[in-house]
């Protein structure tokens, strides 16, 4: 299961919201989530990225927090 597949409810509403205003952003990250299978298999950048947008700061557990178990 990817990150994608992982990511909690609330999470997948903000990042349709990024789609509308951000839609090349919003690709990258839907790229970097279908393509892991886990957060350590992020680059940095993508991990900020994905924080960045989702709205929460970029730490490791708020990263973790965003998926699923």
């Amino acid at each position: 299961m990817n990150l994608l597949q992982r990511l909690k409810p609330e999470y997948l509403e903000k990042l349709e919201i990024v789609k509308k205003y951000y839609p090349t952003s919003a690709q990258k990250i839907i790229k970097s989530l279908e393509n892991n299978q886990s957060v350590f298999g992020l680059t940095i950048d993508e991990a900020s990225s994905i924080c960045t947008f989702l709205d929460t700061e970029t730490t490791l557990n708020n990263l973790l927090s965003l998926f699923k178990e």
